[in-house]
């Protein structure tokens, strides 16, 4: 968590959806990848089988030892037969096996992916991004790729990170679009023949059905400027996508809305909004973590926890909203707690992507030849005393397809219509107070 670690960053999300792919540092091209000797490969799942164990805080605590070298020797058997993208999808496997969202084969930039962008809505999943070729994929449920039923491709795909089980229901559905939209996962899963290209399934709200041929494309910074998107309108959740940390006064509510995307350069957004803040105290604060995927959650108690504890206009009943969803991970999922322990927060939305208590703050490792990333989990943290699966909110708002198409915020909607707040304390106020 204090190392920076981020869920995969979803193909998309919502309600600002990330396309950027979950590739690990120095990831080798694709023409680099078709080089790896057979000998090269071993030694790369020889150190994998070496090194994980070894520095993994507890890399047994769900799959037992046997299980992980048996998985390992199969692999290693595998290994002539394998294509270099099923060898990658193989060490996911076991690396899911772990059981913890922060150990995982990082996705190398050498993998291709599918131009179209997936959200779960419950249990729809939905196309809600497309090039313009694609465009009219857009708002269609996908119920089969490769002529496999969604539930046989979501169930395969899972065997890629770790399962409800042992994350929570809101984890999967934050992550397996990331491996849904992945070429080179589906066809090492058996669920396309064609790496090159794949039959989706589609469904419109009439229920009329089709079949739509979709080619792989390189992943590159290119994409998200070309995608459409099915929402009628972009909300505030959605709004400058590529800035990590942004605020904006709403006119007419006395409300500041802070987009708290992640944690680089925070001290520098911290000093900005405080003085604004400071300089003209609104009637409410909103800080949004839905999609805030982590880093260092001592430098978010350091730099917003802190500062807002100092001021009772703000840490006042009624006036503080702290905005959780499926993709609030790692270190935001701790700064939402802080919020609701050591303030008068309020929490709403979905419930948070990750279990509270398990292993995380992870490191990374590299493979010798693939230049394969691997992430892994250093400490264990209990950060509630109760060993919930999910950190629930104050109001659960779950996303709606009516809602995203039309362009709307349901859980802004909601905070702004809440009663005003409390009259503000005379000194500082502390969650008891």
């Amino acid at each position: 968590m204090r190392r920076a670690a981020t869920i995969l960053l979803l193909v998309v999300a919502l309600p600002a959806p990330s396309l950027a792919a979950a590739a690990g540092p120095a990831a080798p091209s694709a023409e680099e990848a078709s080089r790896r000797s057979q000998a090269e490969w071993l030694e790369d799942v020889a150190y994998f089988a070496r090194e994980l164990p070894r520095r993994h805080k507890n890399l047994y605590h769900t799959m037992p030892r046997e299980q992980f070298e048996a998985s390992v020797r199969e692999l290693e058997a595998a290994v002539a037969s394998l294509a270099d993208h099923e060898i990658v999808v193989r060490l996911s496997q076991i690396a899911a096996k772990v059981g913890d969202g922060h150990t995982r084969v990082h996705i190398p930039a050498s993998f291709g992916r599918y131009p179209l962008g997936l959200y779960w809505f419950g249990s729809d999943l939905r196309v809600i991004a497309a090039t313009p070729e694609h465009e009219a994929a857009l708002g269609s449920r996908v119920v089969g790729i490769g002529g496999k039923s969604l539930d046989e491709v979501q169930a395969r795909a899972g065997t890629c990170f770790p399962s409800a089980e042992n994350e929570n229901p809101w984890y999967v559905l934050s992550t397996s679009p990331a491996y849904i939209l992945r070429p080179e996962v589906l066809h090492a899963l058996g669920i396309v023949a064609d790496v090159q290209r794949a039959p989706f399934t589609l469904e419109d709200d009439q229920g009329r059905r089709s079949i739509l041929e979709v080619p792989r494309v390189e992943q590159d910074g290119t994409l998200t400027g070309r995608f459409r998107w099915s929402a009628a309108a972009e909300p505030l959740s959605r709004q400058r996508r590529g800035e990590r940390f942004w605020f904006t006064r709403l006119p007419g509510s006395k409300t500041v809305y802070v987009s708290w995307r992640g944690y680089e350069s925070l001290g520098g957004h911290a000093r900005e909004l405080f003085k604004s803040l400071d300089e003209s105290p609104p009637d409410r604060l909103v800080i949004d973590l839905r999609q805030n995927g982590g880093g260092d959650f001592l430098e978010g108690r350091k730099r917003i926890l802190d500062p807002i504890r100092k001021r009772p206009a703000l840490n006042r009943k009624g006036a503080l909203y702290v905005l959780v969803g499926r993709q609030t991970f790692s270190a935001a999922m701790v700064n939402a707690i802080d919020f609701r322990k050591q303030t008068h927060a309020i929490l709403v939305g979905e419930p948070i992507g990750e279990r509270p208590n398990s292993y995380s703050e992870n490191d990374e490792m590299t493979l010798p030849n693939s230049r394969i990333v691997v992430s892994y989990s250093t400490r264990y943290y209990q950060f509630l005393d109760q060993d919930a699966p999910a950190v629930m909110p104050d109001q659960r708002i779950d996303p709606s397809w009516d809602d995203y198409k039309a362009g709307r915020d349901p859980v802004m909607d909601w905070v702004l219509a809440a009663p005003a707040p409390l009259a503000a304390p005379t000194a500082p106020a502390g969650p008891g107070d």
